[in-house]
């Protein structure tokens, strides 16, 4: 269950004005996502199609509060999930939440190109902190909260703080054997790949990347380390990027998970 898309402007600016519906619409959502067993992206159900034909580790950049954990585990139970986040407050609530099972590690730095210490930049307006959007570009921490996306937006209500963080490159992890990597850095998806250029082209992961058909940089990237999108829909993985999500196969990926079939998921 989802707020709709045509509720989420309305519920926004509610949030700002009263911050504690925020609160109470993550423990909502969180409790009703896990009494029902539904995903909080319908996109993440394509694990599906995959998880018995991949043994290895699911790498989550981008941790926020936990959702892609929670999406991974629910169609992949049983596997290893790494999580980075460089907001330390988020860092946090992730190692107490995940910290009795042994099979989530959570890493408190972000991921790019370079390694070093940089600032993390998280917009709060009206006081209400949009963690969610904290960004290592001041821009894009900067340009989200507009009157696009609230209501009776007051510039002067905007304030974004900054936070010193430690990036490394996603090469300089030496995962063993990572085979799905979701990537959600507001816009920072191309730095993040440029700094696992040997990892992707050792163990050729499946890659999740939102709104990636917009990143002309990030599609030349990944067709050069061989990668081809695909979107998810009606149960299908079809050739092509998607305007939202999509998923990135190489063909030696795809036709291992494949073996040579369409990729359509069986009926629960």
């Amino acid at each position: 269950m989802q707020i709709p898309w045509r509720l989420k402007k309305p519920f926004r600016t509610a949030q700002s004005y009263f911050p504690i519906l925020k609160e109470a619409k993550d423990q909502f959502y969180y409790s009703y996502r896990k009494v029902r067993s539904v995903p909080s992206e319908p996109f993440f159900e394509a694990i599906r199609l995959f998880k018995d034909r991949l043994d290895g580790s699911y790498i989550d950049v981008g941790g926020n509060l936990g959702q892609s954990i929670d999406n991974i585990r629910l169609y992949a139970p049983n596997a290893r999930v790494v999580s980075f986040e460089p907001n330390p407050a988020l860092a946090s609530r992730l190692a107490k939440r995940f910290r009795g099972d042994p099979d989530v590690t959570i890493r408190p730095i972000g991921l790019s190109d370079k390694p070093g210490n940089f600032q993390l930049h998280v917009p709060s307006y009206r006081g209400f902190v949009y963690d969610g959007l904290g960004s290592l570009d001041y821009q894009e921490a900067h340009s989200w909260i507009n009157s696009d996306t609230v209501y009776f937006f007051d510039p002067a209500k905007l304030v974004v703080d900054s936070h010193a963080c430690s990036v490394e490159t996603l090469d300089a992890q030496k995962l063993a054997d990572p085979v799905f990597i979701k990537i959600d850095v507001q816009g920072l998806e191309f730095q993040v790949v440029k700094g696992g250029v040997e990892t992707l082209g050792q163990h050729e992961p499946i890659l999740l990347i939102e709104d990636f058909s917009a990143k002309p940089d990030l599609i030349e990237l990944t067709a050069s380390l061989g990668y081809k999108p695909y979107t998810f829909e009606s149960g299908r993985l079809l050739p092509g990027a998607s305007e939202t999500v999509s998923f990135l196969f190489t063909p030696k990926r795809m036709s291992a998970v494949t073996g040579g079939h369409s990729m359509r998921m069986r009926p629960r």
